[in-house]
């Protein structure tokens, strides 16, 4: 701390000769002169350290003893502004500067979002966004109370927020609930009807009678279960009837085409020559690059990265690459085994739909056969699927 002052007040080093330097210490140290780090010279000259406001009342003291004294360095602050008292434009920059620093401090440039699960960083951004809360606005203008109620109120999966402002982020603390499974509210009675030809392979019945049992086959609008209660007496007869929502878990097993065909010859792109990499600026949807134009027979890759002054505040520049590679065209045809693991890959990516769908395949009948020019995979496939329409009981 004692540094940092000195060099704000600024000191000199000072080399004193003369016949009376004792009489002269005695005088300073009289007067409150101080000095420091005085040491004697070989010479029998004396060197010492001392404020530069005290130098200015060492004049009469010379006067009384004779003595010379010579500054050997001069250090601090004061002396720095004198030397560049010229450079109007350094002092102007450094003074801007400094109010330039002064009003970034009082603004906010880094919104920081912690603990979001279920709701995203960006949604809750453009929440913010609505309220008037974005980078680049006052400190002053921000309750964080208010900001931690509002984000509360608007996101129901979140429990509790804290806010608070560190430096220039604001800094949101979140907590999310457990979210309580939705319920089907419709209640109303109904019956359970077959929505396709097939054969029953399973079935849990959570409410109904059951019409049906796994192994009976059922054709598209057949009863599967009966929302339709018949409360009996100890004669079994029947005293009324009561309805339910019917509710159960039906799978059926039922047999579909299949048929899948493509040509035997295709294109594909050989590189030709080394791969070419610019890069370019983007400013909103405006593009300065240096790269030329992309012609027949090239092909393009491109990454870009936004430029960024904190976590989420993003500048509308982006820095972009791009990799051209020149390629020929050329024209090939399947071998039989190629064709075949080209057939197998096209059935794979349809079963994946299936089961995307929630339809299992039980059994597979199908054939792979070639001709001239096209390579044919066809035949049947036992699939097994759910089933049960609702139908409204009046």
């Amino acid at each position: 701390m004692l540094k940092f002052l000195k060099l704000i007040y600024g000191y000199v080093i000072i080399l004193v000769r003369g016949e009376n330097l004792e009489r002269f210490l005695n005088l300073c140290k009289s007067r409150k002169v101080y000095m420091e780090k005085i040491r004697y010279r070989e010479d029998g000259q004396l060197m010492a350290q001392m404020q530069a406001a005290d130098f200015f009342r060492l004049r009469p003291l010379r006067n009384k003893t004779g003595v010379h004294i010579q500054i050997i360095q001069r250090r601090g602050m004061p002396f720095f502004f004198l030397r560049n008292k010229k450079r109007k434009a350094f002092f102007t920059g450094m003074i801007l500067g400094g109010i330039l620093i002064f009003f970034l401090t009082g603004r906010i440039w880094n919104i920081h979002i912690e603990g979001n699960v279920r709701n995203s960083t960006g949604e809750i951004l453009d929440f913010l966004d609505t309220q008037d809360i974005n980078h680049g606005m006052s400190k002053k203008k921000i309750n964080c109370s208010e900001v931690a109620a509002a984000v509360r109120k608007n996101f129901p999966e979140i429990t509790w927020v804290s806010a608070r402002i560190e430096g220039t982020r604001l800094i949101l603390n979140i907590q999310e609930g457990i979210i309580p499974p939705k319920t089907n509210s419709n209640t109303s009675p109904c019956n359970l009807l077959a929505d396709k030809d097939g054969v029953i392979t399973d079935m849990i019945v959570r409410r109904g009678i059951p019409v049906k049992k796994p192994g009976d086959s059922c054709k598209k609008g057949e009863l599967l279960v009966s929302g339709e209660l018949h409360i009996m007496n100890d004669s079994q007869e029947v005293l009324r009837k009561e309805y339910v929502h019917a509710d159960a878990d039906i799978f059926i097993s039922r047999q579909i085409s299949y048929y899948q065909e493509f040509p035997l010859k295709y294109r594909t792109e050989i590189p030709a020559g080394k791969k070419k990499k610019e890069m370019y600026f983007r400013f909103g949807h405006w593009y300065l690059g240096l790269y030329p134009a992309l012609h027949t027979g090239q092909k393009r890759i491109t990454e870009e990265i936004p430029l960024r002054i904190t976590e989420n505040f993003i500048l509308p520049v982006w820095i972009g690459w791009t990799e051209t590679t020149d390629y020929t065209v050329k024209e090939e045809t399947y071998t039989r085994k190629e064709a075949e693991k080209e057939a197998v890959r096209r059935f794979h990516q349809y079963e994946k739909k299936l089961l995307q769908n929630g339809i299992k395949i039980r059994e597979n009948h199908i054939t792979t056969r070639l001709t001239e020019s096209l390579c044919i995979t066809g035949g049947t496939l036992l699939i097994i699927e759910q089933t049960g329409e609702k139908s409204r009981i009046t």
